[in-house]
């Protein structure tokens, strides 16, 4: 494992907690992609039975965020370029430019101060070299954008991908040289819904879900 270490779990911690840390440490980079995670060492930093850990496991595996092969250890899950550009970017964008359109009648003053907020927590997060912060606050603002559409199918289908598209913007944010160029992204993408032309939102976006790769693998 690398040089990460977790905290020592209390006594009412289940499953889930070792769950969330363990996921936590990957979206914060502590935990890269190809990391090994041996269970009997995470089972001894928290202080736990390796049985809840090895279900913690299990639950990452079916996130997508660890892989565990058949007489190999469990590492953390890597994204190549060939999935980003052809699995995650073409499903984001389906579902995304839909969701706009549907969501457009439903976006008002209250809604846009949202969408803000979450552009000015990017900012933020920049100006404090958190990427951490700007990642989560880029999904919440795509999520929202989602959510307005009324549509539980759609947010149902994002939620499913969700972790991937998280591993996959910590992985791109690293090879930001300027983190300014995140907000600035979605704030272009702001200034197109408050003018809401159905079309040039869907050409913004498709620019946007097509600028945002992964290096090839």
């Amino acid at each position: 494992m690398s040089q990460f270490r977790f905290d020592e779990q209390k006594a009412t911690s289940l499953r889930h907690k070792i769950t969330d840390d363990i996921r936590k440490a990957i979206f914060q980079g502590k935990l890269n992609p190809g990391d090994r995670l041996r269970e009997v060492e995470i089972s001894k930093q928290m202080g736990v039975s390796r049985g809840p850990v090895r279900e913690a496991i299990r639950m990452l595996e079916q996130e997508g965020l660890l892989v565990s092969l058949p007489y190999k250890e469990t590492t953390v899950a890597e994204i190549s370029g060939e999935e980003v550009r052809d699995v995650l970017n073409p499903i984001r964008l389906i579902i995304e430019t839909y969701a706009i359109r549907k969501a457009l009648p439903n976006i008002g003053e209250q809604e846009l101060e949202r969408l803000a907020a979450f552009v000015t927590d990017m900012k933020d997060g920049a100006a404090q070299r958190n990427l951490t912060k700007i990642v989560e606050s880029d999904l919440a603002f795509h999520e929202y954008v989602i959510s307005l559409s009324g549509m539980p199918g759609l947010l149902g289908t994002w939620t499913s991908i969700y972790n991937r598209i998280h591993l996959h913007f910590t992985i791109q944010g690293q090879a930001y040289e300027d983190l300014n160029d995140l907000w600035k992204e979605h704030d272009k993408l702001l200034k197109t819904i408050r003018e809401g032309d159905p079309e040039r939102i869907s050409a913004a976006w498709a620019e946007h879900v097509g600028t945002f790769r992964a290096a090839e693998a």
